[in-house]
């Protein structure tokens, strides 16, 4: 009984805390060998997500966290940043690291990046899951290779921690790795931008 009670205040306490916090999804790539090519690129980044689209939900909203009680509340990006910005920052990163020059419009390989759906679920324990469809196209918009990255991934919080402390944790690893994932580990992209 003396556990319900402990594990019923916590819940409640990190559900208070939930209120308007904001997840870190800032990328750092690494270092990597210049790759030659004497293409240009240009990057889309759609947020398609349906929640989106019908505005039920802001830009910048990357999930929810459950209250005691199940209710929810909003996580956002720090600083409200729109989740296509976000993406369309860290790509352009990745991009330049790699050694592509890129431009903002008028590339002659243009990478449409569409973000289908990316969101968390959170109570104790939680997942996290993400929908990112990837196309390059030549100047005439002809297909030269398309990826599809979806996964769910279950997330552990603890007594300690919450579940809070866990999802600002693990989802910007998991952004970094599906980062990575899209550009630089994508043979298919690489191949089309080559």
């Amino acid at each position: 009984m003396r556990n319900c009670v402990i594990l019923a205040a916590m819940v409640l306490f990190l559900s208070g805390c939930a209120v308007n916090q904001g997840i870190l999804l800032k990328y750092t790539p690494e270092a990597h060998e210049k790759i030659i090519s004497n293409h240009t690129v240009t990057l889309d980044v759609i947020d398609a997500r349906a929640y989106i689209k019908d505005q039920s939900k802001p830009a910048s909203y990357i999930g929810h966290f459950r209250g005691g009680y199940g209710n929810t509340f909003n996580a956002y990006t720090v600083g409200k940043v729109a989740l296509a910005q976000q993406f369309s920052e860290s790509i352009l990163s990745e991009l330049k690291v790699l050694g592509f020059e890129t431009r903002d419009t008028a590339g002659d390989r243009k990478i449409k990046v569409e973000i289908l759906d990316y969101n968390f679920d959170a109570y104790i324990n939680g997942r996290f899951w993400y929908d990112i469809k990837v196309t390059v196209l030549d100047s005439n918009n002809s297909v030269l290779s398309e990826s599809v990255f979806k996964e769910t991934h279950a997330i552990k919080g603890s007594v300690m921690m919450g579940p809070m402390g866990a999802f600002k944790r693990e989802v910007p690893v998991m952004q970094q790795q599906l980062i990575k994932k899209m550009i630089r580990d994508n043979q298919k992209l690489m191949q089309a931008l080559s």
